[in-house]
């Protein structure tokens, strides 16, 4: 994803991108050098800056709809570039590149479900992985990953749909009229799956603390 450049996205730690993760970024095509072009084209400038403002938005989210963190970077990829190739479909109408760009995650989250079902992998080829990107053992980071764990793990329970109206509203902070209008859906159906998807959830996190 990077070209070049090594800095850390605005808010990968936040969202919990392990350094073994934004590593492997640099050795990915660049999207910078694709989006970027000419200093001059102001199109490309203006697609460079959401890319840089928004990459942590959408890492985190793919990972909340059920994107593995083994392959979030290769979709995140994909998210911008499919973007890129759309960009002149991207129109302001007030509430900013994020529910343009949510959109497109939501398609690309989806497709990797499917590709999973259509390609199951060995069962715990993914605990490696993740086992191995967790850098210091310290007991707060550990615990701080096993919670995110159980919160992927309990989200993996709702379906997507719910899945995202809860992920808009809980993390991203959003309010219905804004879920409503980047989902494209009615504003009671909003509250609705709200309703069911906190149900959902508050059972399965209480299953995985009762086993």
């Amino acid at each position: 994803m990077e070209d070049a450049v090594t800095d850390v996205p605005a808010g990968a730690h936040e969202v919990g991108i392990s350094p073994a993760l934004l590593g492997a970024r640099a050795s990915q095509p660049s999207l910078r050098a694709v989006a970027v072009g000419s200093p001059a084209d102001a199109r490309a400038r203006a697609f460079r800056s959401i890319y840089d403002a928004q990459v942590a938005f959408v890492w985190r989210n793919l990972r909340r709809l059920g994107v593995r963190e083994c392959e979030v970077d290769d979709r995140t990829q994909e998210v911008f570039v499919i973007a890129h190739r759309r960009f002149h479909e991207f129109e302001e109408r007030g509430h900013g590149p994020r529910a343009w760009l949510f959109q497109i995650v939501l398609r690309v989250a989806s497709g990797a479900r499917r590709h999973r079902r259509r390609h199951p992998e060995v069962a715990d080829g993914n605990g490696v992985i993740d086992r191995e990107s967790v850098d210091a053992p310290q007991a707060d980071a550990v615990e701080r990953r096993e919670q995110l764990s159980r919160l992927d793990a309990a989200l993996g329970t709702v379906a997507l749909g719910r899945r995202a109206v809860l992920v808009l509203h809980e993390i991203e902070e959003m309010t219905a009229p804004e879920i409503a209008n980047v989902l494209g859906i009615p504003l009671n159906t909003v509250y609705s799956r709200l309703r069911v998807a906190r149900l959902e959830l508050e059972q399965a996190l209480a299953r995985g603390s009762h086993p």
